[in-house]
């Protein structure tokens, strides 16, 4: 137990122990119904993060977005990150005692980290991918104005409604009624249109540009 906490394993032991804290908080917190996590990144609000350079290189920005900060919640990041870091810098005092000696832990400190940061980019994309989140799919019908869609009930003229297919940016199918604008030539079934305007519950569609 005393080697865990000599100069050069402590900086390691100290990491291991916050992050055992930190699993502590998150799960007493989860008990209580109210992630620590999930409250901090409201706090936090790391959502809009951009990948980007400065001048004299990489921004701490981008660094965090590579890392995954924003698809994985900061404190498991944080738990995940210490983690990483400990049981790299006890693998490399021991690879390191085996061989010769422990190394300064001016040495060892640098050197784990730079095994952290990719092992923890591959840790927490793998993570992101079982997170839930808090998404919507829903969308509301002005969203499908812009959209393009097949006439599947037709022809589309300025008389009575006919029908046309869509698909919303979340590729759900929408069968929607829908009728020409008033400029619009007749469009018989099959034709691929745009739809431009929304009346009341019926769409408005002209013949949809070649490059769409």
């Amino acid at each position: 137990m005393s080697a865990l906490v000599g100069p050069g394993l402590f900086p390691f032991t100290l990491a291991a122990l916050v992050m055992a804290g930190l699993v502590l908080v998150e799960v007493l917190s989860l008990l209580a119904g109210q992630s620590a996590s999930g409250a901090l990144d409201g706090v936090i609000g790391h959502d809009d993060i951009m990948v980007g350079e400065t001048a004299e290189g990489l921004s701490p920005a981008a660094l965090l977005s590579w890392i995954n900060l924003g698809r994985v919640p900061f404190l498991i990041l944080l738990i995940l990150g210490l983690a990483i870091f400990a049981l790299a810098g006890l693998i490399l005092q021991g690879f390191a005692a085996a061989l010769l000696a422990p190394l300064p832990a001016l040495a060892a400190v640098p050197l784990a980290a730079g095994a952290t940061l990719p092992a923890l980019r591959l840790t927490t994309r793998t993570v992101a991918r079982l997170i839930p989140r808090d998404e919507s799919y829903a969308v509301t019908a002005d969203d499908l104005v812009g959209a393009t869609a097949e006439v599947t009930l037709g022809p589309l003229d300025q008389g009575l409604p006919g029908q046309v297919q869509a698909r919303d940016r979340y590729g759900n199918v929408h069968f929607l009624r829908a009728r020409a604008a008033a400029d619009a030539n007749p469009m018989a079934t099959g034709t691929r249109v745009l739809l431009v305007d929304r009346v009341d519950a019926v769409f408005v569609a002209v013949p949809a540009p070649a490059d769409l």
